[in-house]
């Protein structure tokens, strides 16, 4: 026998959810694993400089790869470290956490020539991309319904 949604008296706070459209899930809150906080903290820490900092950045970085290795036999030192390294290590960590486009863009490498991976621009080898592409348009029913709207979308839509 399957329940009903709202049959459970414990989640009658949720009840909200009903409201909503039924395409979509209501679980809007955003999950942050203690690795994406370590990785955050290592990119802000590399980005500001000085010793005392990289060093940090390390220490950040090498808690996530004891946690991955098991062991500290994936530890890197201080000339490991660079922004390729930091996003490179960011994609092995977080490969089905669909946070790879954005953090694409926050690095500059999500839109023109100068890093390709395969089928990026729609071609097999990957091919340079418009930098409007680092802007999603703005949808439609947003548009329609906000009495502000000056008729322009973002720039290339």
């Amino acid at each position: 026998m399957a329940l009903a949604f709202t049959s459970l008296p414990h989640v009658t706070q949720m009840a909200h959810c009903l409201q909503y459209n039924t395409a979509f899930a209501c679980t809007d809150f955003p999950v942050f694993r203690l690795a994406d906080a370590y990785m955050m903290r290592a990119e802000a820490l590399y980005r500001t400089g000085g010793d005392a900092n990289i060093d940090l950045a390390v220490a950040d970085i090498n808690k996530i790869r004891e946690r991955a290795y098991g062991n500290t036999s994936g530890n890197i030192t201080a000339a490991d470290l660079n922004l390729d390294f930091i996003i490179d290590e960011r994609g092995r960590e977080f490969y089905y956490e669909a946070q790879r486009r954005t953090d694409l863009i926050r690095f500059g490498k999500f839109t023109g020539g100068d890093y390709l991976w395969q089928w990026k621009g729609g071609a097999y080898k990957g091919a340079s991309t418009s930098e409007h592409l680092n802007l999603f348009p703005i949808p439609g029913d947003e548009l329609s319904s906000n009495p502000n709207y000056n008729g322009v979308n973002n720039p290339g839509y």
